[in-house]
């Protein structure tokens, strides 16, 4: 194999990939990029087994083949090689490295044998759902963040669940002590329902822009989802089973209701958490007539006190303890929104903050003595 490749196409393709491909994985062809050129481009895939990138690139192909190089090696080399046109070419006779070329610059890397590097989820014969980049990113960072990072008793969980339910397509993510949930209206059905691993979800949203006007293809089999877009296609296995019936966690009945500022909430509990316990970060809110109340205690360090005046303002004064650290990653998922609802639930067990889309994230309350 031999192709020649502008170092400017080939670099931000190398660093995507490379975010993909495992330095421990269970085998070594998978700690590689397989190359296949030909034809006048070349496709560089990258593999786990539970995420998968595939990139077509443009290139000059002098001997059609292909080679799996060490994906890390590989994009470090071409992010610091000169401007121009990279040379690569697999060295005879056994083909499994590689020499890299760009003007005085030469260099070598030690490959594997791509017949080892499994073969990607088929695709062929589904129809896609199409949707558009700017309603995925921003359903993603809007639920992404409750997912659970590591659950082995419920690895669902990890995941984020998105299907299509009367007339709109809704997203949902919780980590058993929080729950994030989206709804997008859109204009037409779609045959979507499964849950996606979110280190999926978050790698499509890096090289996705939100304010592209892009369109995807999502094609979903029993066991795999597949987002393709301008000559780039992410594969994400799907989690098995269903997601847990999330309608019974949420709160019918409501103690207080109000609105706040999302800014100066932000900027109130970011200041009192200086002051809360290490572990869980427990803030207590207070809500009253015309104001949110927020203290803190630590025995170590000491205590704080923030008031943060209501817009609106219904129901009954109550106090919920919230890990601050739960309540500022909702907050920055709402970043869009200048006010916020909070209502507590009857039972103080948990608090519901809704932004400007009415989209849905439920914080548990952490238990205290007062």
């Amino acid at each position: 194999m031999r192709c020649l490749i502008e170092q400017q196409v080939l670099e931000p393709a190398l660093s995507a990939l490379a975010r993909i491909a495992q330095t421990r994985a269970p085998a070594a062809v998978l700690q590689g990029v397989l190359m296949e050129a030909e034809r006048g481009q070349v496709t560089l895939s990258a593999y786990d087994y539970d995420v998968a990138l595939r990139m077509t690139v443009e290139a000059s192909v002098v001997d059609p083949g292909g080679a799996v190089l060490p994906a890390k090696l590989f994009a470090e080399l071409v992010r610091r090689l000169p401007k121009g046109t990279v040379d690569i070419a697999t060295i005879a006779p056994h083909h499994l490295s590689a020499s890299i070329d760009v003007g005085t610059t030469h260099a070598e890397l030690h490959g594997f044998d791509p017949a080892e590097f499994p073969v990607l989820p088929d695709m062929t014969g589904i129809a896609p759902v199409v949707i558009s980049a700017k309603t995925l990113v921003e359903a993603v960072e809007s639920v992404g963040y409750a997912a659970a990072k590591q659950d082995p008793s419920r690895p669902i969980l990890e995941g984020v669940y998105v299907g299509y339910e009367d007339g709109k397509l809704v997203w949902m993510a919780t980590d058993g002590l929080r729950l994030a949930k989206v709804s997008q209206t859109v204009d037409r059905e779609m045959s979507i329902r499964c849950t996606i691993p979110r280190r999926a979800l978050t790698e499509l949203t890096r090289l996705l822009d939100a304010d592209d006007d892009a369109t995807l293809q999502v094609y979903q089999s029993a066991s795999y989802v597949m987002f393709a877009w301008d000559g780039a296609q992410l594969f994400g296995r799907l989690y098995q089973g269903e997601y847990p019936d999330t309608s019974r966690a949420m709160p019918r009945e409501f103690a207080a209701a109000c609105s706040v500022e999302r800014r100066r909430l932000e900027e109130a509990i970011e200041r009192v958490t200086i002051l809360a316990e290490n572990e869980r970060h427990t803030v207590s809110l207070y809500v009253k007539e015309g104001v949110l109340e927020l203290t803190s205690r630590s025995a170590e360090r000491g205590h704080a006190r923030e008031e943060v005046p209501l817009a609106e303002f219904k129901g009954d004064a109550v106090k919920i303890a919230l890990n601050a650290r739960y309540v500022l990653e909702m907050l920055e998922a709402v970043e869009s929104s200048k006010v916020v609802r909070m209502q507590v639930a009857q039972d103080r067990r948990s608090a519901l903050f809704s932004d400007e889309s009415d989209n849905l994230h439920l914080i548990s309350a952490i238990l205290t003595r007062d």
